[in-house]
């Protein structure tokens, strides 16, 4: 079955791409992330992706366009379903592609990730492959989150510290100590937050803007399932 995967990511792509392909799925990948800002974020990320295909040459079609307006556009970011937009954007271009090119299927890595909204995503995926008119392949392979992290760590792969839009990175980095950035002696309090900007383990892991574990529920990894 020919498979069209959305990816957020390169470090949400490291795993469930080898276990797709366990299951007899021929895949192709497709970048399409309007939601990552800004500019420069947007390019790091699209490099890491192409770092990953130096050692594992999926093909994916790329959408290298810095996409701010139309995130600006289809995205009420000023309401209370910012994210729910994001998805809807993402997948309805997705679901639209793989039917106009002849897949047979598409999904996304979104649904790996254990900061999204899974079932969400789940159900809009749904929906919309019944609009498109083409199959939806739902998988839930969260458990493999943290190994696919420590395969893009050995790859040296560029792992993000929020989920991409400007809001999710104010979000994340709002409560980060001032006095930081002017240079000055920190105070105690100062210190403890920049302990946490810098540990690496806590902040490069960190994959989007939803807290781990929150409400998530997800089946433990098959014995076979090596990193």
């Amino acid at each position: 079955m020919n498979l069209l995967l959305h990816i957020c990511c390169a470090c949400c792509l490291c795993a469930p791409v080898q276990e797709l392909r366990k299951e007899g799925f021929s895949v192709t990948g497709l970048f399409y992330n309007p939601n990552i800002h800004p500019l420069l974020e947007f390019r790091r990320r699209l490099k890491a992706l192409r770092v990953f295909q130096e050692s594992d040459p999926i093909p994916v079609v790329y959408y290298e366009e810095y996409g701010l307006r139309e995130y600006l556009k289809h995205v009420d970011y000023e309401g209370n379903d910012r994210c729910a937009d994001c998805y809807m954007m993402r997948l309805r271009f997705t679901a639209a592609y793989a039917k106009k090119n002849g897949f047979d299927a598409f999904t996304s890595t979104m649904l790996f990730s254990v900061y999204q909204n899974h079932e969400q995503l789940k159900g809009f995926s749904e929906k919309l492959a019944h609009e498109a008119g083409v199959a939806f392949v739902y998988r839930d392979y969260r458990y493999l989150s943290d190994c696919s992290h420590e395969i893009a760590k050995k790859k040296m792969i560029y792992r993000q510290g929020y989920c991409g839009c400007i809001f999710s990175e104010f979000e994340r980095y709002q409560d980060t100590t001032r006095e930081l950035y002017k240079g000055g002696n920190l105070n105690e309090q100062g210190k403890k937050n920049s302990r946490y900007v810098f540990d690496s383990k806590r902040a490069l892991q960190r994959c989007d803007c939803f807290d781990r574990g929150k409400g998530a529920s997800f089946p433990a990894p098959p014995s076979d399932t090596a990193c």
